[in-house]
């Protein structure tokens, strides 16, 4: 939630955002009504990124005001369509695959079959799957402006968990790694399982199967979830999984603390603008020397990939990328 206290009105918040052009007097302004019980126009421009909590110096998280405002007024005017998905998640047909014992489980959400193919072969052998409504995390809701259902909702996915994470859960989605991982502690819920990001989980893989990579020798811009600024020490993990794999991160300037969203939270509301942010998002990439895009969320890769495909890119999920190394 927004801590009002450690607010002092720098602006930091609203000048560093990518999406809006706002000096710091406006930033200031529009912050100040925002505290104020207002609605000014940061509330609809907003793309739920979550990277103002990421730009504030003082920790107060700018990004749960702006939240609470779009839930309190329907600001962004989802379509009913979009919201109607998310409220049937929950209710999706799920399904566990048991696994050996020692092994972790490995949980999917609801995104698991998105890309397929992807959790074939030796690398996630024996792991226990966990997909569908039961274990979805319900923050995607963020993204609709929205955030009740992911406290509503962060018992229940714990509960489900549970029976299952004896030996650690391995998250695929990045949006419930940082519901377990960060979000949970909001909500008084203390997990009774360790929470694994498949960024860790991957890099421990390579590391005791060192002598099998073959360095890739590519070049790769990163595409961060949105997610990812609640979990924001992940970043040091990934790094020293590329450098393994012998793939370049290309320092470019939609990255790490300053990423680009992959513009899917906006397609409901202005595809316009949607279409904008990717294909900013590629043109830093390619004019970084990038010769691939890498993703983590499946939903960024099928969002994303048409208009990396056509600036000359190669598209591959992480998993990917790891196994190409490991020539599976």
């Amino acid at each position: 939630m927004f801590i009002e206290e450690k607010c002092d009105l720098c602006g930091d918040c609203l000048v560093r955002c990518p999406y809006v052009d706002y000096d710091r007097e406006e930033a200031v302004r529009q912050f100040r009504s925002l505290m104020q019980g207002e609605v000014p126009d940061i509330v609809t421009a907003c793309v739920t990124c979550v990277a103002c909590n990421s730009f504030c110096p003082t920790g107060a998280r700018p990004f749960d005001l702006v939240l609470q405002r779009q839930e309190e007024t329907g600001a962004l005017q989802i379509p009913e369509q979009n919201t109607q998905l998310f409220r049937n998640m929950p209710n999706a047909p799920s399904q566990v695959i048991p696994g050996r014992e020692g092994r972790p489980a490995l949980s999917l959400c609801c995104v698991g079959d998105l890309l397929p193919g992807l959790f074939e072969g030796s690398l996630f052998e024996g792991m226990t799957v966990l997909k569908g409504g039961d274990f979805f995390c319900n923050v995607g809701w963020v993204h609709l402006g929205a955030a009740a259902p992911v406290r509503e909702g962060a018992r229940r996915f714990v509960e489900n968990l549970a029976p299952h994470g004896a030996y650690g859960i391995v998250f695929y989605h990045d949006d419930c790694y940082a519901l377990a991982a960060s979000m949970l502690r909001d909500f008084g819920i203390e997990p009774p399982f360790r929470p694994v990001h498949i960024i860790e989980y991957l890099l421990e893989q390579v590391r005791e199967r060192a002598e099998e990579v073959r360095p890739l020798d590519l070049k790769v811009a990163y595409q961060q979830p949105c997610a990812s600024r609640y979990t924001p020490w992940k970043d040091k993990w990934l790094d020293e999984l590329f450098g393994l794999l012998g793939a370049e991160r290309v320092e470019r300037r939609y990255d790490r603390e300053a990423a680009l969203c992959c513009g899917s939270p906006l397609m409901p509301r202005d595809r316009e603008r949607a279409q904008s942010v990717k294909q900013r998002n590629v043109d830093d990439a390619v004019a970084a020397g990038a010769e691939a895009m890498i993703y983590l969320c499946p939903l960024c890769a099928l969002n994303l990939r048409k208009t990396a495909e056509a600036a000359g890119l190669q598209n591959l999920h992480l998993v990917e990328l790891v196994k190409r190394a490991l020539e599976e």
